[in-house]
C-alpha cells in the first residue's frame, strides 16, 4: 500500500521559495578576472632576509557556504609577521599571507547566511592566510563578520586580532575572581586598546612601560598606575601588587620580564605570556616560586581562549564581544586604531625601517595598514 503524499500548504510553498531564492549564488557584474595579492616567497629567521612578492592571479570564487570579499584595507599585527621567520620544511611557496582586514561583501557561493552578507561591510578573519589580497573568499558564518555600516569600512581593518585580545584578556582576569592586573608593554595599540575598555568592564590595570613619552600616553588615557622600567621600578611595581592585592599579570615581553612578574606577585599569583617582544625565551624564573609559591607560568593565546568548549561557547564569545567592537571601531572609539597607510609593494620595506628605528617591531605606535 503506498501512502499518499501529503499536499504542502501555500505558506509552506512560499516558505520554501524564499528559502531557495534567499539561498542562490549571488555575483555582482564588475567582479574583475583578474587580481594581486601579496605573497610570501622565502621565510628566514633574519627578517632582513625575508622575500615577498607582488603577484596577480585569478579572483577566486566563492564555494557553498562562503562569500567572496572586496578588501578595503587589512592590517600588519605581530602574530602576522612571526610565521614569516620560520622556514617549514615542504611548505609549498609563494604562498598568500595577511590574517586580518575589512571589506564588502561581493558574491556569495550560496546558502542563506552567505546571501544575506552580500553588499555588506564586513570584518574578515583569514587563518589560512590571504587578507592582503584585493579580494578573499572567507567562509560566511567563521570568516565574515558584520560590522557597524555605519563604521569606514577601512577603519576596522584591525576589528579582529587586537580588539578581541583585549576582551580575551580583561574575561580571562574576571574568569579569575580579580578586577585587577599587570600588563606589559601596555602603551601598544593593544595596551592602548585596554586601558580604554578595562574601566568599563570594572578593571583596572598597571602598566608597564620603558618610556616618559609612552607613560604619557597612557595618562592622557586616564590610567592611574603606570611604572616606568627606571632604576627602582620593582620596588615601585612590589608596592602596587602588595596595595592593590594583584594576582594577575599578562606580559607581552618575555625574557626575563617574565620571571621578574612571577617573584614579584604573590602565592597563588598567575603569569600569563602572550608575546615575545624581547626576542627572547622566556627566563629569570625561580623555581622556588613555582614549587612552594604555588604561583603559575603559563601561555596564553586568543584562539584557545575564543575556542574555549567547543563550537557553540565559541560563537556566543564571538557575539558578545563583538557587541562590545563594533561600537569601539568608530573614531575615537577604545577599538580604533592609529594607522600609517601602505601599498602591498611598501608594506615589508616600511615594516622592517620601522622595526628597525623603535626597536620593537614597529607597533608602539602606528600600526601598518595595506590600503588596496
Amino acid at each position: 500500500m503506498v501512502a499518499a503524499c501529503m499536499p504542502l500548504s501555500g505558506a509552506a510553498v512560499a516558505s520554501a521559495v524564499c528559502y531557495l531564492f534567499a539561498a542562490r549564488r549571488k555575483t555582482s557584474k564588475d567582479i574583475p578576472a583578474k587580481m594581486k595579492r601579496l605573497v610570501l616567497i622565502e621565510p628566514n629567521k633574519n627578517l632582513d632576509e625575508v622575500k615577498m612578492a607582488v603577484e596577480e592571479v585569478d579572483v577566486p570564487k566563492p564555494k557553498s557556504g562562503e562569500v567572496l570579499v572586496k578588501m578595503s584595507a587589512a592590517s600588519v599585527n605581530p602574530s602576522d609577521v612571526s610565521p614569516w621567520s620560520i622556514p617549514v620544511p615542504g611548505e609549498v611557496l609563494p604562498r598568500a599571507i595577511g590574517t586580518e582586514g575589512a571589506g564588502v561583501v561581493v558574491a556569495s557561493g550560496g546558502g542563506v547566511i552567505a546571501g544575506k552578507l552580500v553588499g555588506k561591510k564586513v570584518g574578515t578573519g583569514v587563518r589560512a592566510g590571504g587578507a592582503y589580497s584585493e579580494y578573499v573568499c572567507v567562509d560566511a558564518l567563521r570568516g565574515a563578520f558584520e560590522l557597524d555600516q555605519s563604521v569606514p569600512t577601512e577603519d576596522a581593518a584591525s576589528f579582529f586580532v587586537n580588539p578581541l585580545t583585549a576582551i580575551g584578556i580583561l574575561d580571562t582576569v574576571k574568569q579569575k575572581g580579580e578586577n585587577v592586573f599587570i600588563h606589559t608593554a601596555a602603551a601598544s595599540q593593544l595596551g592602548q586598546m585596554l586601558a580604554r575598555v578595562a574601566p568599563t568592564m570594572g578593571v583596572t590595570i598597571v602598566c608597564c612601560v620603558r618610556r616618559q613619552e609612552q607613560a604619557d600616553i597612557l595618562t592622557g588615557l586616564g590610567v592611574k598606575h603606570i611604572i616606568i622600567e627606571k632604576d627602582g621600578w620593582q620596588t615601585e611595581l612590589k608596592g602596587l601588587v602588595e596595595s592593590l592585592k594583584i594576582k594577575v599579570a599578562f606580559d607581552a615581553v618575555a625574557g626575563d620580564m617574565s620571571g621578574t612578574l612571577v617573584g614579584l606577585l604573590p602565592e597563588g599569583s598567575t603569569t600569563y605570556v602572550y608575546g615575545g617582544l624581547s626576542g627572547k625565551t622566556v627566563s629569570n624564573v625561580g623555581v622556588r616560586d613555582l614549587i612552594y609559591g604555588k604561583k603559575k607560568l603559563q601561555g596564553w593565546y586568543l584562539t584557545d581562549w575564543l575556542m574555549a568548549g567547543g563550537g557553540l561557547k565559541t560563537l556566543r564569545r564571538l557575539n558578545a564581544a563583538f557587541k562590545i567592537v563594533n561600537p569601539g571601531l568608530k573614531s575615537g572609539g577604545w577599538a580604533a586604531s592609529q594607522y600609517l597607510d601602505v601599498t602591498m609593494e611598501e608594506m615589508w620595506p616600511k615594516y622592517l625601517s620601522m622595526r628597525s628605528s623603535s626597536g620593537s617591531g614597529g607597533f608602539t605606535g602606528q600600526k601598518l595598514r595595506i590600503r588596496f
